[in-house]
């Protein structure tokens, strides 16, 4: 299973980050090309055909799993790295689907996409966190995950399940499970439209690739709307977005990707009104990129999804990047983010912050500063 002919895969790695693949080809259908990879031969039949699923670590695991354990999960993907890098052979831009807390997730998606990186490939990751109720031991497993995520990936999208399954807590918990893997789903097709599909205002994967490697770690939401004032609807319900903090990601962001789809009724005053309220919401210094794609399938509403990213290239940087016609060299570096991570993690976890007019100095400088080092 390769790439597209816009470079673009899709890739499940784990029972989870399967699950969720599954849920977003078949929102979308035959245009998105994806394939998933597991330790468990039991989810993968549970999945009945609805991805591509190849098994990993068969011969070490019996074919029954990690068992929580990263070594397992890291092993497994070791033992199998050539047919994971053959499925990714023609994509240039892989998006990673997965869930924390587990070892297939945390121990096999770091080996994964340091082999892809190594191939030249850019990772987009999205990754799940557990549900507050899952327990403080699956917290502490995703937290340490993330930081090595962020290491390991030139951009990942953390989606916390709770927030994800904001609103659905009267739902018996299959159909809660099959709503939250539907709307990440859902937004996660209306980024691949964006990219994929003629569009009136063009974001191509070769934009998202050159911001990837210098924004790092991001948030995604999306909101629809129809009927008169939708635009204004539309950009209301994105604010409100659970993933989106209620709109204080926005607020925070440094880069923000901001995808409009629409049917061919889209009026220029729309455009104007949506990209306006944004200007509103976020920082005065944000950099935004902006694509506009119009199909008929989207006839009578208006579809936005926003990639927000925490880290931002510096006006040099992204002339440098354009200057160079290609991708500067992979950085490293930490995140707003990642500050909660490294600062509440490990022995130190109990131990007073460092705190001097409001920055925590227990973080690296270059961590409080957005630096994101050479590799």
């Amino acid at each position: 299973m390769s790439g597209d002919n816009t470079g673009l895969m899709l890739m499940g790695v784990g029972g989870g980050g399967c699950r969720f693949a599954a849920a977003a080809q078949a929102v979308y259908g035959a245009g998105l090309t994806a394939v998933g990879f597991d330790t468990d031969e039991a989810a993968i039949r549970d999945l009945n055909g609805a991805l591509p699923c190849q098994l990993i670590g068969a011969t070490r695991l019996n074919k029954q799993g990690t068992g929580g354990l990263h070594a397992n999960g890291r092993l497994a993907a070791q033992d199998d790295l050539p047919a994971i890098l053959a499925a990714a052979r023609d994509a240039q831009v892989v998006v990673v689907m997965t869930c924390l807390g587990g070892g297939t997730g945390g121990g096999a998606v770091p080996v994964i996409l340091k082999a892809l990186r190594a191939e030249g490939k850019v990772t987009l990751t999205f990754a799940t966190l557990p549900f507050a109720f899952e327990g403080a031991e699956r917290h502490r497993t995703a937290e340490r995950d993330r930081p090595i995520l962020e290491q390991s990936a030139d951009g990942l999208v953390l989606v916390p399940l709770d927030d994800l399954h904001a609103g659905l807590a009267n739902l018996v918990l299959p159909e809660a499970m099959r709503r939250a893997e539907a709307l990440l789903a859902s937004g996660l097709c209306l980024l691949w439209r964006l990219l994929h599909m003629p569009a009136f205002i063009r974001f191509d994967p070769a934009r998202l690739r050159n911001m990837l490697v210098q924004a790092g770690s991001a948030c995604l939401g999306q909101s629809t709307a129809s009927g008169e004032g939708r635009a204004v609807a539309a950009v209301a319900a994105l604010e409100r977005a659970p993933l989106l903090r209620g709109g204080k990601v926005l607020a925070a962001a440094r880069t923000l990707v901001i995808g409009i789809l629409a049917g061919p009724d889209l009026r220029l005053e729309e455009i104007g009104s949506v990209m306006a309220r944004m200007g509103v919401v976020c920082r005065k210094d944000v950099h935004i990129e902006m694509g506009v794609v119009l199909d008929t399938c989207f006839d009578g509403r208006i579809e936005l999804v926003a990639l927000a990213f925490a880290n931002g290239a510096s006006a040099d940087a992204r002339a440098d990047t354009s200057a160079r016609g290609g991708l500067p060299g992979l950085p490293l570096g930490g995140t707003k983010d990642a500050k909660l991570s490294v600062a509440s993690s490990g022995p130190f976890r109990n131990v007073e912050k460092t705190v001097y007019k409001g920055e925590d100095l227990d973080v690296p400088t270059y961590q409080r500063r957005g630096i994101r080092l050479e590799r």
